[in-house]
């Protein structure tokens, strides 16, 4: 596994040190393992989990330096983006979030063994926790993997990003579509489309778009709305 996940990271220029390679194994055992008793991946195939999981979530790194950021990951699910990024960014501060607790408990396992120390989990629906003022605009850049559509995310994503920061949605060829969608929630969330980069994952036919956009100003005390309204009803 470790070879080949060095292989594809070369491909995009990414460098990948012994231990980080290591901290990678850990992590690869601990889902398959888990994902025996607990539903946290369809993906269990070496290649695929290389491809699809870890080349794929720390891909962003070739174009967005996250170096000594301070970075929450909005539905974590089982760690993608997060802890491949936390296990390439040391430095950086990572704030892993999702709603289901069993997730947050196999991802501080991976943290404890793969002694990960800049990673932090927090439970909570993304509405709730957009209101909390401990993490309301604290945060230079928010990743998502999270499946749902641009409005929504945006939404549930844009209030923990501090004034003139980044959110980074990992998206797919249908990007321009959703982006037409999504004309009304830029304007009332005060963000815009900063860059958007399309590639290919390494020795696959996976297509990726990474989203970039960028916020200019605090939001309005109503957003998010409450739990479930942002899903329901779509700025």
């Amino acid at each position: 596994m470790k070879d080949y996940l060095k292989l594809c990271a070369e491909k995009l220029s990414i460098s990948l040190t012994e231990e980080m390679l290591a901290q990678f194994e850990i992590f690869y055992d601990l889902l398959l393992e888990t994902n025996k008793s607990m539903n946290l991946t369809a993906i269990t195939e070496m290649h695929e989990v290389v491809l699809k999981h870890f080349i794929d979530s720390i891909s962003v790194s070739k174009f967005i330096d996250l170096s000594h950021c301070k970075v929450v990951d909005v539905g974590t699910g089982a760690g993608f983006p997060g802890i491949p990024l936390a296990i390439l960014y040391p430095e950086t501060e990572f704030v892993l979030m999702d709603s289901l607790n069993k997730r947050l408990n196999f991802i501080n396992m991976v943290t404890e063994k793969c002694r990960l120390n800049n990673v932090t989990t927090v439970h909570g629906r993304a509405e709730d926790l957009g209101q909390n003022q401990e993490y309301r605009e604290k945060f230079d850049i928010c990743v998502s993997r999270a499946v749902a559509s641009l409005p929504v995310l945006l939404e549930l994503c844009t209030p923990f990003v501090k004034v003139n920061g980044k959110f980074v949605s990992y998206k797919s060829e249908s990007l321009q579509l959703e982006l037409e969608k999504s004309k009304n929630a830029l304007s009332v969330l005060h963000c815009n489309l900063e860059k958007e980069y399309s590639y290919s994952i390494p020795d696959s036919d996976f297509f990726r778009v990474l989203a970039v956009f960028q916020k200019s100003k605090k939001l309005e005390k109503r957003y998010p709305r409450q739990a479930g309204k942002p899903k329901r009803n779509p700025l």
